[in-house]
């Protein structure tokens, strides 16, 4: 579970590092068969605007490879991994469920990629997961536009698998995972595995990198995290 509550479970340096090493501690129990990935009371706000404040095109390569290397780890676990989503799961969150095989949802969720409106693009896979995901088309409306839809409108475009009603997510998504854990994990890790060769993307994932990094050379991201640190309007020059 992400457990940053203060942050709305906003995924800064530490986070990260912190949910590749979880990952990989269960990928070894041969106890764990499914993973289940939830946030406390919401499922994840993004990346940590704070600390992404000024960063150089340098140093925002670097953390956008971090958020990269964490949600190849979490697509290429041999063990299938859930994303059970209540409340938001915006920009960097909604990127890490895309990385999940699965996403639960509650009534109460909002999915959005709204990286446009500091500046930015996504940059932890989400111009390319999304894509695979729902088609061309809609991963264009939703990050060009940076709107925030919900959990009917995520499971009717195909982001969501299915919805739970408020208070029942973990219910719905342990019966999931229940039904996957007594299938056999050989059989299940192969077929993850064989599926995900069919979305090979290893070019965009590189080309999103360097564009997320290139929009630290404009002061569009520089005005548009501080506009939103800040709580007020973002004040863009054409």
């Amino acid at each position: 579970m992400l457990n940053r509550p203060e942050a709305r479970n906003a995924l800064d340096k530490e986070m990260l590092r912190d949910l590749g090493d979880s990952l990989a501690e269960l990928e070894k129990d041969d106890h764990v068969r499914v993973i289940i990935l939830s946030g406390k009371h919401d499922y994840c706000a993004g990346a940590d605007l704070r600390q992404m404040q000024g960063m150089t095109p340098g140093e925002a390569e670097t953390f956008a490879r971090l958020g990269h290397e964490v949600m190849n780890s979490i697509e290429n676990c041999p063990k299938p991994v859930i994303a059970a989503v209540s409340g938001y799961a915006l920009g960097g969150g909604c990127e890490l469920a895309l990385a999940c095989d699965m996403r639960i949802a509650d009534e109460s969720a909002k999915f959005g990629q709204p990286e446009v409106s500091i500046g930015l693009i996504p940059g932890f896979g989400g111009t390319q997961r999304l894509t695979r995901l729902v088609g061309i088309a809609r991963a264009k409306e939703l990050i060009l536009t940076g709107r925030i839809i919900g959990a009917t409108e995520a499971e009717f475009i195909g982001l969501v698998n299915s919805i739970a009603p408020d208070g029942e997510l973990m219910a719905k998504t342990e019966e999931i995972a229940e039904c996957i854990a007594q299938k056999s994990p050989a059989a299940v890790g192969m077929a993850k595995r064989i599926i995900n060769i069919a979305g090979q993307m290893e070019k965009g994932m590189a080309q999103e990198i360097a564009a997320f990094a290139e929009c630290f050379t404009s002061p569009d991201s520089s005005e548009g995290i501080a506009a939103f640190l800040e709580k007020r309007k973002p004040r863009f020059e054409f």
